[in-house]
């Protein structure tokens, strides 16, 4: 299990030779740095594991496990799939073997044991296990709702009109509820540190909720990142932020790189967070994620348009979940059902669009839809850069 080859420690020290070119030399330490950390070779068959739930998708968990080798308990050091749905933080003890996939997590467990118990001292548990009595709750007045809280079920409608993304909790979720959160507090104080630590609440409360899966925890890093920075006054182009964190998340995890999932987070994030304003972010998270839309499945030519007419009553309606969430868990559920009941008029929206663009033709999955996608990001990110730079000497002579 694990790579074909593995590179010894003391290769790190071979970009040294190509000081003059520090570029080259960089790749050249990722590269075997990725290959040293990757999944160690192992055989584990009939083996007993023990761990728990880290993440939380649908129709499955990802488990930080340990192993019984006979003697001793040894740590796995990279995520497990496992094809069950595990509250988070859950404690897993298991007996089987581990197999190999081609995507991100790179193996699951195959059990032939398996039980499960609660961790009455895990926050996380208690949280989600919070926010899953909350979509119960939510679910009554609208099953939309829990819809945006990851529990997606499939709606036809949605699919052929481009916007079943709105309900896969991701990248993009993530960063425009927090622009959104920025932008709301930002009418209260203009205190830049106050405003910022605030708006944060959100997104991490909506990502713990939500189930903490992959997508959304990538994107709350990236979002934790560039707030220190801020906070810091150190300047960096968002192009290299994003860049930089996901250089870590495949040196601590390389299987990511099989996943089509990180693709899709990194370049919806890119796409929000090299935006000008709210209405582009909101294109720029769909461009982003777009090219790897086009692969997996049936495209609609128009969902761009749709996504932007549905785009602000959906940070509307996340906003106001995350916000009835709080009430709901300090038991004042008079005001979290109101503020559910409020936001009807923006979840009947949104499903009256998808209705409505249900009805327009579709172009079937292909490369070169993809192409001509990923072709539309790029100018749409050489556009943000030349908007910017525009403003940013507008303010100069000002």
């Amino acid at each position: 299990m694990g790579t074909y080859f593995k590179f010894p420690p003391l290769l790190l020290l071979i970009p040294i030779a190509f000081y003059k070119r520090p570029r080259f030399a960089l790749f050249v330490f990722f590269f075997l740095l990725a290959n040293i950390l990757t999944v160690p070779t192992v055989e584990l068959k009939d083996t007993e594991f023990v761990g728990n739930v880290t993440a939380v998708n649908s129709g499955s968990s990802v488990l930080k496990l340990s192993y019984f080798d006979g003697k001793n308990w040894k740590r796995l050091g990279f995520d497990i799939n496992v094809y069950s749905e595990e509250p988070l933080g859950t404690i897993v003890y298991a007996k089987g073997e581990l197999r190999k996939t081609t995507t991100y997590p790179r193996y699951y467990l195959k059990p032939t044991f398996y039980a499960t118990t609660t961790n009455y001292n895990s926050l996380l548990n208690k949280t989600y296990l919070q926010f899953d009595s909350f979509r119960t709750f939510a679910n009554k007045i609208d099953p939309f709702y829990q819809n945006l809280f990851g529990k997606s079920a499939r709606s036809d409608e949605f699919v052929k009109s481009g916007l079943y993304h709105i309900f896969c909790v991701s990248g993009m979720h993530v960063s425009l509820l927090y622009i959104f959160s920025l932008s709301l507090i930002g009418l209260f104080t203009y205190r830049k540190i106050p405003k910022m630590l605030i708006a944060l609440i959100f997104p991490t409360v909506f990502v713990i909720g939500s189930g903490m899966n992959v997508p959304s925890m990538r994107a709350l890093l990236m979002i934790y990142l560039s707030t220190l920075l801020k906070m810091l006054d150190i300047k960096i182009d968002p192009i290299n932020l994003v860049s930089l964190v996901g250089i870590a998340m495949v040196i601590s995890e390389p299987g990511v790189a099989l996943s089509l999932s990180f693709y899709m987070t990194f370049f919806a994030t890119l796409g929000v967070f090299v935006s000008i304003n709210n209405l582009t972010a909101n294109i720029g998270g769909f461009l982003g994620s777009s090219p790897f839309v086009a692969l997996i499945g049936t495209v609609n030519p128009f969902s761009i348009i749709a996504t932007i007419l549905v785009s602000f009553p959906v940070e509307i309606v996340m906003f106001g979940l995350t916000v009835a969430y709080i009430f709901y868990t300090i038991k004042i559920y008079f005001l979290a059902s109101l503020i559910l009941y409020g936001l009807q008029p923006f979840s009947w929206f949104t499903k009256l669009i998808a209705h409505i663009f249900a009805q327009l033709p579709s172009l079937p999955n292909h490369f070169v839809i993809s192409l001509a996608f990923a072709t539309t990001f790029a100018i749409y990110l050489m556009w943000s850069e030349y908007e910017k730079s525009n403003d940013e000497k507008t303010t100069a002579v000002i």
